[in-house]
């Protein structure tokens, strides 16, 4: 099986592999200590997406009209969801400040639910700030790289993807044009809100099996291919770019399935070159990364379990078999969330 694309560029091949191995190790070993504390929402949503700019004020969100609030780092929940759009289920959530929030409701566009609402006031208020009615729209992920400037993308609708843009802080929205073409059956799995990364003003999104980049926040475009597969169920389920140049794409499949899948991949060229390892083939699904401690300490999570890596993501070790589908940490305390309202905390 040929899973390196550029071989002899490698870290994995490098004299300092077993360096790399052996600081794992070393982390891992206490980690290995620590539990997520898990408690339940009320209804036991499925949560898609979690944001927050510190541990005051934490979003997740999901079907059943979903938008919780935490002030206490995730100890404790309120729904803030008004009763009008309890039907929707908002697969993704932006903070933009300790005030304003904006939730995105997947769709269908045609059935009325392909809808943006924007708070001012922590929840206690909402308005509609965006609804698209094309039949075939459906609202992957929402991501803003600044407190005015953010992206909605969403399944194709025709040729080219399906990617929208704010400059004012999600007041307004409109597509972005220069994007490369589609490829028959491309398309983006809304499944942690991870769809979309970005650093500066670098952009990242991603279909089952090519990453999109842009250096200039959007104005130009490059569409790279990766080593996952495409298919109806598997492929990328999520980015989480390190720096400028080092990109982690993980994935899976979403169907039960007997053979091993590719979970984990890594670019140190904003996405050009990708290699992995066969250990990271596996059966089940990773679908989120987050940074915790040092900029190189990353958590994944997924149906299969957590994993650590402690090297930008070359290599990964099992943590547990707690199943999530989002994540995000704040210093060495992560927070996560999944199927049937499961919320997890754990202190690495």
């Amino acid at each position: 099986m040929h899973i390196w694309k550029y071989p002899l560029f490698s870290p994995l091949n490098s004299p300092n592999r077993m360096k790399r191995i052996l600081a794992l190790l070393l982390l891992v070993s206490p980690l290995a200590q620590g539990q997520w504390h898990t408690t339940t929402l009320p209804g036991a949503p499925s949560i898609r997406g979690l944001d927050a700019n510190g541990p005051t004020n934490i979003w997740l969100s999901g079907s059943a009209g979903s938008l919780f609030l935490s002030k206490d780092g995730g100890v404790s929940w309120e729904n803030r969801c008004p009763p009008e759009y309890k039907h929707l289920d908002f697969r993704g959530v932006a903070v933009l400040s300790d005030s304003v929030v904006i939730a995105m409701s997947a769709g269908e566009g045609e059935k009325g639910k392909a809808v943006v609402i924007k708070s001012g006031d922590r929840g206690k208020t909402w308005r509609k700030v965006l609804q698209k009615s094309e039949k075939g729209t459906f609202f992957d992920g929402i991501k803003f790289k600044s407190p005015w400037t953010g992206f909605i993308l969403g399944d194709p609708i025709d040729e080219y993807p399906y990617l929208l843009r704010t400059t004012d802080a999600g007041e307004t929205w409109e597509r972005v044009p220069n994007l490369p073409k589609i490829e028959p059956g491309e398309a983006t799995f809304a499944s942690s809100n991870s769809g979309i990364t970005t650093l500066g003003d670098n952009i990242w999104f991603h279909t089952q099996n090519r990453v999109f980049h842009s250096f200039n926040s959007g104005d130009y475009w490059q569409a790279h291919n990766t080593l996952f597969q495409k298919g109806n169920s598997r492929g990328i389920f999520g980015l989480f770019a390190v720096d400028a140049y080092t990109l982690i794409a993980v994935g899976g499949d979403y169907l039960p399935h007997d053979e091993p899948v590719l979970q984990y991949a890594h670019s140190g060229s904003s996405g050009q070159a990708w290699y992995t390892a066969k250990e990271f083939w596996k059966i089940g699904l990773t679908e989120c990364v987050a940074s915790f401690g040092e900029q190189k300490h990353l958590l994944s999570v997924g149906t299969h379990g957590s994993a650590v890596s402690t090297d930008a993501g070359y290599s990964w070790k099992s943590l547990d078999k707690a199943s999530f589908h989002v994540v995000r940490c704040f210093g060495s305390t992560c927070l996560a969330a999944g199927a049937e309202g499961k919320v997890g905390i754990l202190k690495l």
